[in-house]
This record gives structure tokens, sequence and C-alpha cells, in this order.
């Protein structure tokens, strides 16, 4: 009895799992979809409104920890059209608010504060000459800070961190 008990929990676990990770993947239509009527939202609006029911709560709330316990599933290969989405991603007039590691390629944010830059940043600003040294936190007053903004803006126009 403890075994049908075991399996049918491990089926329904497992079924769980399959429906909140996205189920079966169908190809998305190309068709806009029709608008649907006054009278046929009003029912969807207040299906939305009402909490679920405690059964569902606990269901969820039990299949949780399974759900980190199961492997992950490989990463979905990519698609045909994923080149051509590649190609209208660019924008031309996007400002710039990352920099790029010329020689790791690594990015990051260009910094609000220049407490909380990355040291390849602070080591660049000095590389291009733009800064005399790498401040501490300590060396840190307005003007040192009025430099230091002026900098990055001379970096992040740089087309070599970007």
């Amino acid at each position: 009895m403890a075994e049908l008990l075991f399996i049918a929990t491990t089926i329904f676990v497992a079924y769980v799992v399959f429906v909140v990770m996205g189920g079966k993947k169908e190809k998305p239509e190309t068709s806009k979809p029709e608008p649907a009527k006054p009278e046929a939202s009003k029912p969807a609006i207040q299906t939305e409104l009402t909490p679920p029911p405690p059964a569902a709560v606990k269901t969820a709330e039990k299949s949780a920890p399974a759900k980190a316990a199961t492997p992950k599933p490989a990463a979905p290969k990519a698609s045909k059209s994923a080149p051509a989405k590649k190609a209208a991603a660019p924008a031309p007039a996007a400002p710039v608010d990352s920099l790029k590691n010329p020689k790791t390629g690594e990015v990051a944010k260009i910094p609000a504060s220049y407490a909380f830059a990355k040291r390849w940043i602070k080591d660049a600003l000095v590389e291009e000459g733009l800064l005399d040294k790498v401040y501490k936190n300590n060396e840190l007053d307005d003007a040192a800070n009025a430099k230091i903004q002026a900098a990055l803006q001379q970096l992040k126009g740089m087309s070599k961190y970007q």
C-alpha cells in the first residue's frame, strides 16, 4: 500500500513540476487573437479577483520542495528565427549605461558612486589618463567626485569600452 501511495505521489509531483515549468511548448501563433466580447470578459475578471481555494495553496506548498530536488531540464535549442531577432535588436540611439572591459569582455554598469565602481573601471580611468591615481574611499571629497564623474563620462564616450 505504501508503494502505491509513493508512486501516486511521485507522479503527481512530476505533473505539478511539468505544469509549473511551462509544460508543452507550442509554437506561438502569428495571427492576432480576436477581441473578447464584453459579456465574456466579465466572468474572466471576476475569476481573476477570486483567491485560489485553500487546497490549491497547500498543493503548491507541498510541491515546492520537490521542485528544488528535481534535475533542471537542458537548455532549449536555438530556433531558426533567433538570428532575425538579433539583427533587429540594436537600437541606434540607445544611451550607454554600461562599460565593457576590453581585456576580459566583462560588462559592468556605470557606477553612480566611485566607491562602488569595479576595480577594472578605476584602473581604466588611470590607464587612459583621465585620472592621476586610483582614489581610496577616504580621499573622496566634492572636488574629487566632480573630477571622477567627468572622467567617467569621458570613458563612457570611448569606443574601446563600449
